[in-house]
């Protein structure tokens, strides 16, 4: 049995997810979901204290340490590379990443993941998709946890979130889907092909609960319609299969419709909270949460709802 804690700050909102891993499956062992009003989101000292402060009052451990970095510090490419061994295949993604980034790659750290595929010649490729921030942004992130005396295990980015989590509720490949996550401030939109990252887009600078339902589902609807518009254009692509919704509103009624309607898409949502009891998953409640039921107490497990991408953080851990 392993303890995992995944930790995301999204400007001034905290989602934390503790969960032990064990043969059997993934077992929910503490959660919290809260925002933090008035919080200066750029000041390092008081975004350090009140995380600090979260986690002290929740009892969350402090054992394997999973975050992630996002929004406009990660730089996201797309590209093709022949066959090879692990370390060579590094220093090629390097030397791609040399000749894409628009800083020196001496001010780098990079990560990156990939899929096999075969070119119409029969020959072994790498679908590579890389993920880089400036190591500035890094270390001032890292200093959240550092003054809070948390050690972090992991650095991920919201990406490579969602991409863990549509490989898991899609175990026999993903074919073509769209995840959208929708938060307060920002939206997340990844598009995934045949098992790779195809596309990504981030939507900043909003604030979606100081509007009515309304304005803001129509607002999604329309970010999503323009995202789907772009991506297709002057491209041959196979029909996207699926639109997969999470965060806010992802237990609002009538909400995957409205998206359907927009998109032209089958839209469904999905949450951690889908994953609990479903004989699909191997996903449970620990001893701690089992005097809670899920269906009489909804609204103690309703901050699950939201935090999806926290899972994602977790899996295949």
């Amino acid at each position: 049995m392993k303890t995992f804690t995944a930790v995301e700050i999204d400007y001034n909102h905290f989602k934390i997810l503790e969960i032990c891993k064990k043969k059997r499956g993934y077992f929910l062992n503490n959660f919290v979901n809260v925002t933090v009003a008035g919080l200066d989101y750029r000041n390092i000292n008081s975004v350090s204290l009140n995380l600090n402060k979260i986690m002290n009052e929740n009892k969350v451990g402090r054992k394997n340490i999973i975050t992630s970095i996002d929004g406009n510090s990660v730089y996201s490419f797309n590209f093709i590379l022949p066959n090879m061994p692990e370390h060579d295949l590094k220093i090629a993604v390097e030397y791609e990443l040399k000749k894409l980034l628009p800083f020196p790659i001496s001010q780098c750290v990079f990560d990156y993941i990939y899929i096999e595929k075969t070119d119409e010649s029969g020959n072994r490729m790498l679908n590579i998709t890389a993920f880089a921030s400036k190591e500035e942004d890094i270390n001032n992130f890292k200093e959240i946890f550092d003054r809070a005396g948390i050690k972090i295990k992991s650095i991920e980015c919201k990406t490579v979130s969602i991409y863990n989590n549509i490989r898991y509720i899609n175990k026999n490949g993903t074919g073509h889907l769209l995840l959208c996550d929708i938060g307060d401030k920002s939206i997340k939109i990844v598009i995934v092909l045949n098992n790779a990252v195809n596309f990504e887009r981030t939507i900043d600078g909003l604030s979606l609960k100081n509007q009515n339902y309304d304005e803001t589902s129509s607002l999604i609807a329309d970010e999503l319609k323009r995202t789907i518009d772009f991506y297709f254009a002057g491209k041959s692509l196979p029909p996207i299969d699926g639109v997969i919704l999470t965060g806010i509103f992802s237990g609002k009624s009538g909400f995957d419709a409205k998206i359907s309607e927009a998109t032209a898409f089958r839209a469904y949502s999905v949450s951690v909270l889908n994953l609990i009891g479903s004989e699909k998953y191997s996903f449970y409640l620990s001893k701690k949460l089992k005097s809670h039921n899920i269906d009489e107490d909804y609204e103690f497990f309703k901050p699950l709802e939201e935090m999806w991408t926290t899972f994602g953080l977790i899996i295949n851990r």
